[in-house]
This record gives structure tokens, C-alpha cells and sequence, in this order.
């Protein structure tokens, strides 16, 4: 069994590496206050200062949102009813944060995959995961690094609204971009 090492600080959700993998420290960027970080180990914090290089901004920094995330419109890919096939409308938005992370090779993003209430739970949480994947794949092919990104499913767990109605259904049928 390989050995594996944990980072993060307390407050921040920590990953898990096998032993060696660990980065060397990445940058974070923090959805709720709109500011840069670090991990330990290295990393900047210090975007614009200090004489760095201006770097590429983040699509729009969070707002809050309808329901169960805290995501901005720009970071949301939305999907048709049983469907992990990105639509043409989200070509746009996996664009813009796909050059976002080119610039930006030390950011890490988490694609989380959500369904609508409909179908089973285990259902729901492997097409959460195909979704993710999906826009995974994207990215991947525009050129941002593997290492970049992350993948979770919530399923149903989750949801951005919370009515029983299409319209609800179709705002929780959706990836949404972590940073």
C-alpha cells in the first residue's frame, strides 16, 4: 500500500498524495473572499505585487448563488435532461476558464458534477461524475494540464434550487468550476 502525505491548513479542505506526489505548493483562490493564497511549500500569494508579472484573473470572482453553491454564472456548465454531452452554449465558459488555467499552471480546479432529483442516488452520483469528466475532457483538450484538475460527483446531493418543477430541474442539472 503506498505511503501517502496530507496538505491544507486549518479552514481549508485538504488532498491527499501518495508519498512523493505531493506538489511543492500550489496557489489557491478563495471564492468567498476574492483573494489569493497558498498552500504551504511554496507557492505566491502575491499576484501583482512585488514586481511578478500580471497574471491572467479568474473569469469573475464568486457570487452567491440560488442555492446549495456559492458558484458564479461563468462557472457553470449546464446539461440536458440524462445527458453528459457539454452543449454548444458551454463552449464559451469551459473556454474562459480553460485559458484561465493555462495561464495560471500552479491553480487547481475541482469540476463537480450535479444531476436533478430524478433516477436513483447511484445513478445520479455516476452522472454527476460523466458530466464532470465531460467537461474535464474539454478543458483537457484546449490544453490545460490533467494535474489541474479535479473531478467529484454530488449527484442529487446538492442541488442549486430546490423546486420540483422543470425549471428547477434544469438549473441543477449543471458542473460547476471550483477554484
Amino acid at each position: 500500500m503506498p505511503q501517502s502525505e496530507t496538505t491544507g491548513q486549518p479552514g481549508q479542505e485538504a488532498y491527499s498524495y501518495a508519498y512523493g506526489q505531493a506538489p511543492g505548493g500550489y496557489d489557491t483562490y478563495d471564492t468567498s473572499s476574492g483573494t489569493y493564497g497558498s498552500y504551504p511549500g511554496g507557492g505566491t500569494s502575491d499576484y501583482g505585487q512585488s514586481g511578478l508579472p500580471a497574471q491572467p484573473q479568474p473569469p469573475e470572482p464568486a457570487m452567491p448563488g440560488m442555492g446549495g453553491s456559492m458558484v458564479s454564472a461563468d462557472r457553470i456548465v449546464y446539461f440536458d435532461f440524462d445527458s453528459a454531452n457539454v452543449r454548444s452554449d458551454s463552449q464559451a465558459i469551459i473556454e474562459s476558464n480553460a485559458n484561465y488555467l493555462r495561464g495560471n499552471p500552479r491553480i487547481i480546479t475541482q469540476l463537480e458534477g450535479h444531476t436533478d432529483e430524478r433516477g436513483s442516488r447511484e445513478y445520479n452520483i455516476a452522472l454527476g461524475e460523466r458530466r464532470a469528466n465531460a467537461v474535464r475532457q474539454v478543458m483537457s483538450a484546449m490544453g490545460v494540464s490533467p494535474q489541474q484538475i479535479r473531478v467529484v460527483s454530488y449527484g442529487e446531493e446538492r442541488p442549486a434550487a430546490s423546486g420540483s418543477d422543470e425549471q428547477s430541474y434544469a438549473l441543477n442539472r449543471r458542473v460547476e468550476i471550483v477554484y
